[in-house]
């Protein structure tokens, strides 16, 4: 023995599916999952997953309400891998929030922390000291009715649609692996082809 014991465990992921998936079948008690860009202002299907985890004794953790920085003034990093629908609709909800005088930040942090009761905990980051500060004042704010107003205005003009990028990691991680397995059996055929000449 290691001398290493871990009294509880959890898995973290985005499609949520699969997180359910993992706890099922799962030979090993899993305690806790982390769900990430799956309760804000753009896509809320962690509330369909929310009564089997909580049914299973599962905690569940509600990460990046900013959806790692759709939901921001200064937009996505490149890597993103939101769809261009996305993308342009997150853009449209920050310029309007801008219009109206209110940091889409605060409304999305807003959304997440105050909006579903059932989700316990929400994890945010934070790139310094003022985003911390700024997500506490948030945290001891609450929310307003104007504010809810605004939030239910945000999503029904800007997110009606799904706005998931459910699959599109995947379909580009299949894609390698397919042609990952088309260099490697030409490979093997060519070495077959040389070991019988």
């Amino acid at each position: 023995s290691s001398g290493i014991n871990a009294e509880y465990g959890g898995v973290s992921g985005y499609p949520l599916d699969k997180l359910r998936t993992l706890v099922e079948l799962s030979s090993v008690k899993i305690d806790v999952v982390l769900s990430y860009s799956k309760y804000t202002l753009h896509d809320t299907q962690l509330l369909t997953y929310l009564p089997w985890f909580t049914e299973q004794g599962v905690g569940v953790i509600n990460a990046s309400p900013f959806s790692m920085g759709l939901l921001t003034e200064p937009g996505p990093p490149s890597w993103h891998p939101a769809r261009p629908a996305t993308r342009e609709a997150a853009k449209a909800a920050v310029e309007f929030c801008k219009s109206e005088g209110y940091p889409i930040t605060r409304l999305a942090l807003k959304f997440a922390l105050f909006t579903e009761p059932s989700i316990p905990v929400t994890l945010v980051g934070c790139e310094n000291k003022e985003q911390l500060l700024e997500n506490l004042t948030v945290q001891k704010e609450g929310i307003t009715q104007d504010e809810n107003i605004l939030i239910n205005t945000i999503r029904e003009k800007f997110f009606s649609d799904s706005h998931s990028w459910e699959g599109i990691g995947e379909e580009k991680y299949w894609g390698k692996v397919k042609k990952e397995m088309e260099k490697a059996s030409t490979m093997y055929w060519k070495m077959q082809s040389a070991t019988q000449d």
